[in-house]
């Protein structure tokens, strides 16, 4: 039997390691193995890939942990001769090893199928945790309205160009609307005007949305790249409140984050 390459061992994490444990050593790891980086190797770059996407996708984990199991029961089973005279101390030596090894294959698929079933009358979904149980493993799940719970990757080039593009094109157009709003310009869009006494309110939705949604693919870098957007399309002052209340948009998703940090820390 072809030997089931352990990916817990690449990453240097425990069986029962949180996925915020696997992403941390993960990350760790890449740096120090990177192609670019001195002492790095393509291979083992390629094969701590695997491993993170193994290990970060709930259903894969199973099916990898369950390998394991059946890898670590057949080294067993080869490892044994069925001398009946073999010592005590033998024997119980060898079960100790398979319970420092973890519950078993039976326990394992029974602990899945018994949470599965909790889960589906409501006791997988944490309330106060929003986290889930899928098989054996929690899942994080931030709800739309707890942004503070939003696990972002690190920004990157795409995720990074996606936020500032995104939020200068929303910009923009929440500014010529304002300017058609005041009356200048409007032509057949006239009716418009009506919007003119609520466009503080247009301008802060879309600074809260534009940030809401940059923080949510890049974290705070994205969230630093919106007000620079910010900055440039309402740096020209016109309209001249909208600068103003984008940012005050940014700020109130900001404040938003801030309590629910203090809430969940107040919690614990």
């Amino acid at each position: 039997m072809a030997k089931t390459t352990n990916y817990y061992e690449v990453l240097g994490v425990p069986r029962e390691a949180s996925q915020a444990e696997i992403r941390n050593a993960y990350r760790n790891l890449a740096k120090e193995l990177h192609p670019d980086h001195p002492g790095g190797s393509a291979t083992e770059f390629s094969r701590l890939q695997e491993a993170n996407a193994v290990l970060s996708d709930p259903d894969r984990r199973r099916e990898h942990d369950e390998s394991l199991d059946l890898a670590h029961a057949a080294d067993q089973l080869a490892g044994l001769n069925f001398d009946f005279d073999q010592p005590e101390d033998e024997l119980s030596s060898r079960r100790r090893a398979r319970e420092s090894a973890g519950p078993s294959l039976g326990e394992r698929l029974k602990g899945r199928f018994g949470r599965k079933e909790g889960s589906e009358n409501g006791g997988g979904f944490g309330r106060d945790t929003g986290r889930r149980t899928r098989g054996r493993y929690d899942v994080t799940e931030a709800r739309w309205y707890e942004p503070h719970r939003f696990d972002p990757e690190p920004v990157t080039l795409k995720s990074g160009a996606t936020s500032f593009v995104g939020a200068f094109l929303a910009f923009i157009v929440a500014g010529q609307v304002g300017i058609w709003a005041s009356g200048q310009g409007a032509g057949v869009l006239e009716f418009l005007t009506v919007l003119n006494p609520f466009m503080f309110l247009v301008y802060t939705l879309v600074g809260l949305v534009a940030g809401y949604l940059a923080f949510r693919t890049a974290g705070w870098a994205g969230l630093a790249l919106v007000f620079v957007a910010a900055l440039v399309v309402g740096g020209q002052g016109e309209p001249p409140s909208l600068l103003r209340f984008l940012t005050v948009g940014i700020v109130t998703l900001l404040v938003v984050i801030w309590l629910g940090n203090r809430r969940d820390a107040a919690g614990r």
